[in-house]
């Protein structure tokens, strides 16, 4: 079945940090209405595949309009086309698509890291270029974070949004073939003027996968 709780959180990132363990983790603090919540990046694989990475700081998101007009907070999304909902393999922006395979990037082994275990170097890498985006954004002070992924609740704890990466194109049978899906895939869109390269441009946008994902799917998010 697909993933759980298909959502999209949209609120003011304060501060970011590495979470280790079974699949490292990048760890952004979100203030929001009914938060605070936590968003948790992969920035290391769980079963051994490579990183697949982008980070677009010229981008445009599918519909600005709908999502500047999201309360902020957490907001369910149904997974369909022609709303808010994310899909790598499908979702067009102006006639092209959002993001292709082949714009991202093999997660670079970190500089001076030779000697370390390659997936651990990988992640630190990237570990990096986000910590450096975050710090940013919470400098900016106006900066708003748009998450996309499975909403989580934490009993006691603070509740959150992982899954922020594609969520379709598993092998089956797999380990994560019960997560595909199609208009359910997780990205985070920043919105603040100091993030872009381009100063007519106010949107970064993170694009993360992993190889062993197929970006040929049929309707139910499984590789074709």
């Amino acid at each position: 079945m697909p993933i759980q709780n298909y959502s999209v959180l949209k609120g003011k990132p304060t501060a970011g940090k590495v979470v280790s363990g079974n699949g490292t983790h990048y760890q952004i603090a979100v203030e929001a209405t009914g938060g605070p919540f936590t968003v948790a990046v992969n920035i290391e694989s769980t079963d051994g595949s490579e990183v697949l990475y982008a980070i677009n700081q010229s981008f445009t998101p599918p519909d600005v309009p709908g999502l500047t007009a999201l309360p902020t907070g957490m907001s369910s999304l149904p997974s369909q086309p022609n709303g808010l909902a994310l899909d790598f393999v499908r979702e067009q922006i102006g006639g092209q698509p959002m993001i292709t395979r082949a714009s991202l990037t093999l997660l670079p082994k970190k500089i001076g890291a030779a000697n370390a275990e390659p997936e651990k170097a990988r992640a630190e890498a990237l570990s990096d270029a986000i910590t450096t985006l975050i710090s940013q954004a919470i400098t900016d002070g106006n900066a708003t974070l748009y998450a996309f992924g499975s909403a989580f609740a934490d009993s006691g704890q603070v509740d959150g949004i992982h899954d922020i990466h594609l969520n379709q194109g598993n092998p089956t049978p797999g380990g994560f073939a019960g997560d595909n899906g199609i208009w359910q895939d997780g990205a985070m869109f920043l919105q603040a003027p100091s993030l872009s390269s381009d100063p007519a441009q106010t949107w970064v946008a993170v694009f993360i996968a992993f190889q062993t994902e197929s970006w040929d799917t049929d309707n139910n998010g499984n590789p074709v």
